[in-house]
């Protein structure tokens, strides 16, 4: 009976042991992360934060820019947040080249979105931006909650394809990278504030009240 329970007992651990996997969720100097196209300049911790999505289905096709990858096959498996080095990131919030456990170690496909910290710190913050809508766009944000306040998001236009998560720490394997299936760095750009109401008819009158003058000179 003994032999049994510790024979179970084994192959449990086993199971659960594969049942998770490494990739390092950092970025290098060469796949900064800018905003608009511009470097992004250096920042204490949390200014910035990161999701990182996973794909089970490998060679799939890598999220839409305005896309809500969750939404769309992507599973959420990780945040990650800026160094203090520009245009860096991490996956422990607290240094650089840190690994995450997202994954069964597999092949799997991964995506990456980033976002200012006055969106919030949280996925769930960011979808809140938009309205909980699947289109990430400056028109669904203007039509949802949070329509008054601006900030900064983007996702990835690359991906990191057919990645194998390692069961140990022994071997990791990167998501960023310069060559072709490897996430290259990205820009986020500036979703603006909609103007309120009582602002938009103010400039209203004020501009026919503009034009009026200008007419009686």
């Amino acid at each position: 009976m003994k032999k049994v329970l510790t024979l179970a007992a084994l192959m449990g651990f086993a199971s659960l042991s594969f049942g998770q996997g490494i990739v390092s969720f950092a970025n290098n100097n060469a796949t900064k992360v800018s905003t608009n196209g511009t470097a992004m300049v250096s920042a204490p911790i949390g200014t910035w934060y990161y999701a990182l999505f996973r794909t089970g289905s490998a060679n799939a096709a890598g999220p839409a820019s305005s896309v809500d990858p969750t939404t769309a096959g992507w599973t959420l498996v990780a945040m990650g947040t800026n160094t203090t080095a520009a245009g860096r990131l991490s996956g422990n919030q607290t240094s650089e080249g840190v690994v995450v456990t997202p994954t069964a170690p597999s092949t799997d496909d991964y995506a990456v979105a980033g976002w200012s910290a006055n969106i919030g710190t949280t996925w769930t913050a960011v979808q809140a931006f938009f309205g909980n809508s699947a289109q990430m766009t400056q028109a669904t944000h203007d039509a949802g909650p949070q329509a008054a306040v601006g900030g900064w998001f983007g996702i990835a236009p690359t991906f990191a394809d057919n990645v194998i998560a390692n069961p140990t720490a022994g071997s990791i394997n990167g998501l960023f990278g310069t060559t072709a299936g490897l996430i290259n760095g990205f820009s986020l750009g500036f979703i603006a504030p909609a103007p309120e109401p009582t602002s938009v008819a103010l400039l209203g009158l004020g501009s026919a009240a503009l034009l009026i003058f200008r007419r009686r000179k």
